[in-house]
């Protein structure tokens, strides 16, 4: 019984890692999916940290960076998922790194990403989405939201290509 009590103690009092930072983009940093040098790509861009990996996979786009979380053949849990805030950034220079649970997405708009194709433009607040959706179109959504494209949920039309991608990514049908 003694043993239990202990082991019981210890479980509790196990600490859980803290969750690796972002990491800065360099002149080497490369797309996972296009292995092309992202500091010559405007727009906002995206890294996932794997439970294990040394270093995070980078995605030219954020939109690949949250298909990527969507696809069923992933092979590590993945631990963080950062992307960057546009509020106050210019496409040309993209803000600071947020966590992707945290953020406000805009999709549906006019924003093109660093591969030219639609992109999902994340906003560290709300109100700063609203106000690009108000100027560029689009609506703002949440993680769960876009997850959910993957799972055939509806969308209005403005958003009808994004959903044929991301469940096109993620294994279901387009």
């Amino acid at each position: 019984m003694k043993r239990l009590c202990l082991i019981l103690l210890l479980s509790a009092c196990k600490e859980e890692a803290p969750l690796p930072l972002p990491v800065a983009l360099t002149e080497e940093s490369a797309g996972h999916y296009c292995q092309m040098l992202l500091l010559e790509h405007e727009g906002p861009k995206g890294q996932v940290h794997l439970d294990g990996a040394l270093a995070p996979l980078f995605f030219s786009q954020v939109s690949d960076t949250l298909a990527y979380l969507a696809m069923p053949e992933q092979s590590h849990a993945v631990t963080v998922t950062y992307v960057q805030d546009m509020t106050g950034a210019t496409w040309a220079a993209p803000g600071s790194w947020i966590d992707a649970r945290q953020a406000f997405y805009v999709t549906g708009s006019d924003a093109t990403g660093g591969m030219g194709a639609p992109e999902m433009v994340p906003f560290a607040t709300r109100a700063a989405a609203e106000g690009f959706a108000l100027a560029h179109g689009g609506r703002v959504a949440v993680l769960d939201d876009i997850k959910a494209l993957g799972e055939g949920a509806p969308l209005p039309a403005d958003d009808a290509d994004m959903a044929q991608r991301m469940r096109r990514l993620s294994g279901g049908e387009g």
